[in-house]
């Protein structure tokens, strides 16, 4: 029973360990004398990129860019303001000036949002990826503590028994290096009026090295960054 505590304890004592290492590395800065209650409009850009894409995750962009409309447009009953998508700036510019729509890529729409921002909206929201690519974790050699089964010997019931017992020893193991998934983004709710920064958070994690995720694809750790990041986003 004794050996069975004393499993159960230390596989909870390396779950908890293991919590402790999947927290991401944040960042954040928060203008407090800013007024919040003054955004009543934002404007929600595309994920930005200040990284190449590996060639690998053909879908990458496709997939944060889902992941961030999730955790933003299609939550706007989170957030206390109205959130804008490029084509609703675009699209109602057009509506006052009274000229048809043009017909423009998703790129141009957020580029022709961005110029119009300042007199549609108070502020504007972007998430760009910062880091994107597969590390090496490098692990030193060291001596682990590993056990064996022997019989020996027990004087029991008047008669001489053999009983198994466990006897620990060291092994060396070698240098060895690890694969890791790495990803960072950064978060900013900006003046649409200045550019002034409202709010800001950088958000980054390894996976392998601190189990951030359970799949370590690089297309899901990134929208899992990406989701982690758009959940800090003060709403008051």
């Amino acid at each position: 029973m004794k050996k069975i505590i004393a499993l159960f304890v230390s596989v909870l004592l390396l779950a908890v360990a293991s919590a402790a290492l999947a927290k991401p590395e944040v960042t954040d800065f928060r203008n407090n004398n800013y007024d919040y209650a003054t955004i009543k409009t934002v404007l929600v850009l595309p994920v930005i990129y200040d990284v190449s894409i590996p060639q690998s995750e053909p879908f990458l962009k496709e997939a944060a860019e889902q992941r961030w409309q999730e955790q933003t447009l299609k939550k706007q009953d989170r957030f206390p303001f109205l959130l804008k998508t490029p084509k609703d700036v675009v699209d109602r510019a057009a509506f006052i000036s009274g000229q048809p729509a043009e017909q423009m890529t998703p790129q141009q729409t957020a580029e022709r949002a961005l110029v119009l921002a300042a007199d549609q909206v108070d502020a504007i929201l972007t998430c760009t990826v910062t880091k994107c690519g597969i590390g090496v974790l490098k692990h030193p050699g060291e001596y682990v503590t590993k056990y064996r089964y022997v019989d020996e010997p027990v004087w029991r019931n008047d008669r001489w028994e053999h009983q198994r017992v466990q006897v620990p020893y060291q092994e060396y193991k070698e240098p060895w290096e690890e694969n890791i998934t790495q990803g960072a983004v950064k978060v900013e709710l900006r003046s649409a009026k200045d550019n002034g920064l409202i709010y800001g958070e950088t958000v980054a994690a390894n996976t392998g090295a601190d189990l951030f995720t359970e799949a370590p694809t690089l297309t899901k750790h990134i929208q899992n960054i990406i989701e982690n990041a758009a959940k800090r986003i003060p709403v008051k």
